[in-house]
């Protein structure tokens, strides 16, 4: 987002629309991977977090309103693996215990769900921002 924009609020709920939908596949992703015991560094699968970001517009005094939100990065979840009793499992130690992914199925599906609905609120930001420029355009027309 650089130099002039007519409408920023397009901006910002297009940059939260990019965000959003990421952390919805990032959490897609974690519930697919829940039963995983075997990543490709040969761990169990690791639960991953989206972190945001503040876009904001340099030109502009340093406490100016964020111009929009991006993706800083995706960031594995600290909590270790946890411990499953299952003897008959492939990847059971000698004690039938299995190191599984530490992902909580209603921790993402909250996740999603927070995320789905930040999402239709940007989406509704920005067709009422189009509306607005729409409106704007048509009035200059008619006063042209």
């Amino acid at each position: 987002m650089h130099g002039f924009e007519l409408f920023p609020a397009m901006g910002a709920s297009a940059s939260g629309l990019d965000a959003e939908r990421t952390r919805m596949e990032v959490a897609a992703g974690n519930l697919a991977n829940s039963h995983s015991t075997r990543a490709a560094n040969g761990r169990p699968f690791q639960r991953r977090q989206v972190v945001f970001a503040a876009v904001l517009d340099e030109n502009l005094r340093r406490d100016a309103a964020p111009l929009g939100v991006r993706v800083a990065g995706i960031v594995p979840d600290r909590r270790p693996p946890v411990q499953v009793h299952n003897p008959s499992h492939p990847d059971a130690d000698r004690d039938g215990m299995v190191r599984m992914p530490c992902i909580s199925p209603i921790e993402e599906m909250m996740d999603m769900i927070t995320a789905s609905r930040a999402y239709e609120a940007n989406l509704s930001a920005l067709r009422q921002s189009r509306d607005m420029a729409r409106e704007t355009i048509s009035m200059g027309r008619s006063n042209g």
